[in-house]
């Protein structure tokens, strides 16, 4: 459950060409202690702010880009904000496709009042989890980039356990030149050992699995 701090730092984005269902989702919302922008048009929702973390209520049907190219577009920049569909009864197989291509999921119009907080809650919550992998990947890559292709190689073998006799037999090259390779990789992400560097390569693993995993489930 979010706890307040992040309740209030999250957006909601309402993008409905209706006013009248703005202005109520809006006023619920509100009512409920969310910040929230509304947008009458797709076109306005695309050229918004999507650095805050938070989600979307987006409706299907709309004049000029529909829900749907409005999703597509935000797959096509890599946006993972998470959407929720706002349907009518005989756009619901449009619906259903949208979330099987990534969507978080969809609620038929009007929604019923307690399973939308519910919802919104829900996809602010994997947003926020969302960021703060993809924050986490983003680090231990960046530090894994200050690294030499040759730096790497070697890492890689020292975080398996293998000895510099063995590793510089492998590589073909002298065992001096794996110690300052290995040297040179432990300074460079900041470690002591080897027990820390394979501990490092399992943290990147990790990131890059979980990263990977919710990058799937927002898109």
């Amino acid at each position: 459950m979010l706890n307040d701090q992040k309740k209030r730092a999250a957006l909601i984005r309402l993008v409905d060409d209706d006013e009248t269902v703005l202005r109520a989702m809006r006023t619920f919302l509100e009512l409920d202690d969310w910040r929230v922008d509304a947008y009458s048009s797709g076109e306005a929702f695309l050229k918004s702010d999507f650095s805050i973390p938070g989600c979307v209520v987006l409706d299907v049907r709309m004049p000029g880009l529909s829900g749907i190219e409005v999703h597509q577009e935000l797959l096509k920049r890599r946006i993972r904000l998470p959407v929720i569909f706002l349907s009518a009864h005989g756009d619901i197989e449009m619906a259903v496709d949208a979330v099987q291509r990534g969507a978080r999921t969809f609620l038929v119009k009007p929604p019923q009042p307690e399973k939308l907080l519910a919802v919104i809650e829900g996809a602010v919550e994997a947003d926020y989890e969302g960021r703060r992998l993809a924050s986490w990947a983003g680090e231990l890559e960046a530090s894994w980039k200050k690294l030499t292709p040759a730096e790497q190689q070697v890492a890689q073998m020292v975080a398996k356990g293998l000895t510099t006799a063995v590793i510089a037999e492998a590589l073909d090259v002298g065992e001096r030149t794996v110690k300052a390779q290995r040297a040179a990789s432990l300074e460079k992400l900041e470690l002591e050992n080897a027990v820390e560097l394979s501990d490092f390569f399992h943290e990147l693993q990790s990131a890059r699995i979980q990263a990977g995993e919710k990058e799937g489930e927002r898109q």
